[in-house]
């Protein structure tokens, strides 16, 4: 149920609708969901992934995020049994499932999430529910992985006359190391970049990755907003591998640190 409360938060909070109201829809034709048709992944198989009114085809993603968010519950009650860290540690997993799938859809990282994902690390650090261990480490977390990103931001803008990382970016990072502590912010950028690459070489090598808008040359007619940036056509924005690598170093860490021992000092 919470996956499917995730749907609703990546398809709307992008355009700045409610996630309250009006009901769920069709994204189709827009005739409202009967509860019946709403049910986790059940219904998406009773319907055979089609619209019951206009017969069109149910993305495949809206189960696969049922499933995801039944999958980080599970894992989470798994490490913690039932309580406070466990739904801590859930939430946190929820937030960044929804960011993740938003970033992949719109190149974008809503302030409505991401700032109060920093909030609610700093508060579970002052409860000592989180592997920050308590808030002032929280803080710092949130600081350093907040500084670092901001950091890269500015020279690569200064260096390449145009962003060259988005600012969204710099504040997930923020609350990804509120909550998981200063220690975690090497290895989350390290995993978030070694496999944002792998999947940039594979797209290249598919021919799947195709370059951006083309520069203007002399002669060229003028843009209608120089300004604009569209990204490439199949490219995949960071955010999703920054959430991957967060969740891999949190369920994950002892493992990766055995394979790779130097990230054993970041335990």
């Amino acid at each position: 149920m919470v996956g499917s409360f995730l749907n609703v938060v990546v398809a709307r909070v992008p355009h700045g609708l409610s996630i309250v109201r009006p009901g769920s829809r069709c994204p189709r034709c827009a005739t409202p969901i009967r509860w019946y048709d709403n049910l986790p992944v059940l219904s998406f198989l009773l319907l055979r992934g089609r619209c019951r009114t206009c017969k069109e085809r149910i993305s495949a993603r809206y189960p696969l995020i049922e499933v995801m968010g039944a999958l980080v519950a599970l894992v989470a009650y798994g490490r913690h049994g039932f309580s406070a860290s466990a739904l801590g540690e859930f939430a946190f997993a929820a937030a960044l499932v929804a960011l993740a799938f938003i970033d992949l859809d719109n190149w974008l990282l809503p302030h409505v999430i991401t700032w109060p994902l920093i909030a609610f690390g700093l508060v579970l650090g002052g409860f000592h529910l989180t592997p920050a261990g308590q808030l002032p480490a929280a803080a710092l977390g949130a600081a350093l992985g907040f500084a670092a990103f901001a950091l890269v931001s500015w020279l690569g803008e200064k260096a390449f006359k145009k962003e060259a990382l988005g600012f969204g970016d710099v504040w997930l990072l923020s609350g990804l190391c509120a909550f998981l502590g200063a220690k975690a912010l090497l290895p989350v950028v390290l995993l978030a970049s070694v496999e944002g690459a792998v999947v940039g070489v594979a797209l290249i090598l598919l021919g799947r990755l195709e370059k951006g808008p083309k520069v203007p040359k002399e002669g060229d007619p003028p843009q209608a907003d120089e300004d604009a940036w569209v990204p490439p056509r199949h490219a995949l924005p960071f955010g999703p591998f920054l959430v991957a690598g967060a969740l891999e170093w949190l369920w994950l860490g002892h493992s990766i640190a055995r394979l790779v021992p130097v990230l054993e000092l970041f335990r």
